[in-house]
C-alpha cells in the first residue's frame, strides 16, 4: 500500500477516536442529564409549549434577546439554568430535525474555552458527506455550539438578523462546497 493510503487511514482513525471520546464521556452525560432534568421547570417558566421544532428557534431567539442584554451579560449568566437549558434546547432541535448528536470534550483545555462547552455535530458515520472546500480540514462536518448562536444574537453589531438560530440548520446540507467554512466556535 502507498504511504498516501496509510496516512489517510491514520487520520481517519484519529478523527474517529476523538469523535468517540467526545460522544461518550461522563462530562457530557452529566451535562445532558442535568439539562433534561431542568427542562420541565424551564419550559413552565418560559411560557410552555416548547416543542423542539424549527419554528421554535425563532421563539428562542426572542427569549434570548429579551433576557440577555450584551455579550458580557451572556457570559456572566452562561452557567445559569436559563442559559444552559436554552443551549440544550437549541442543540436538541438540531438533533431532532437534522440528525446531529451531542459532543463535549472529556478533557477540555484551559487555553481553549470553547472546548469546555457542549456542541452538536453530524455523526461521524456521515463524515464523507462534507468536504473542506480548501482541502485543509479532514473533518469538515458542520458543528454548532448553541452558546455561539446566542453570542451572535447579543453582539452590538449582530452578524445575522432575525431568524439566525433557525438559519443555522441550513449548515447541515451536505456537499455544498462551503461546509469547511461552517465550523462555529
Amino acid at each position: 500500500m502507498s504511504d498516501e493510503i496509510w496516512d489517510h487511514e491514520d487520520e481517519y482513525a484519529v478523527a474517529e477516536r476523538i469523535d468517540t471520546a467526545h460522544a461518550d464521556n461522563p462530562r457530557l452525560a452529566a451535562w445532558l442529564a442535568e439539562q433534561q432534568d431542568r427542562f420541565d421547570g424551564w419550559n413552565h417558566r418560559h411560557g410552555g409549549g416548547w416543542d423542539f421544532t424549527e419554528r421554535s428557534l425563532d421563539r428562542m431567539e426572542a427569549l434570548v434577546r429579551e433576557h440577555v442584554t450584551s455579550v458580557d451579560d451572556l457570559f456572566a449568566r452562561e452557567h445559569t439554568p436559563m442559559i444552559q437549558v436554552a443551549c440544550w434546547y437549541v442543540g436538541e432541535v438540531h438533533n431532532r430535525t437534522r440528525g446531529t448528536e451531542w459532543r463535549m470534550d472529556p478533557e477540555p483545555a484551559d487555553t481553549h474555552p470553547w472546548s469546555k462547552r457542549p456542541y452538536v455535530i453530524v455523526p461521524f458515520t456521515r463524515l464523507h458527506e462534507y468536504e473542506d472546500a480548501e482541502g485543509i480540514d479532514y473533518d469538515a462536518r458542520p458543528q454548532h455550539h448553541p452558546l455561539s448562536g446566542f453570542l451572535d444574537l447579543v453582539r452590538e453589531q449582530p452578524t445575522s438578523g432575525a431568524g439566525s438560530l433557525r438559519s443555522e440548520l441550513d449548515d447541515y446540507e451536505p456537499d455544498t462546497g462551503t461546509s469547511g467554512t461552517r465550523h462555529r466556535p
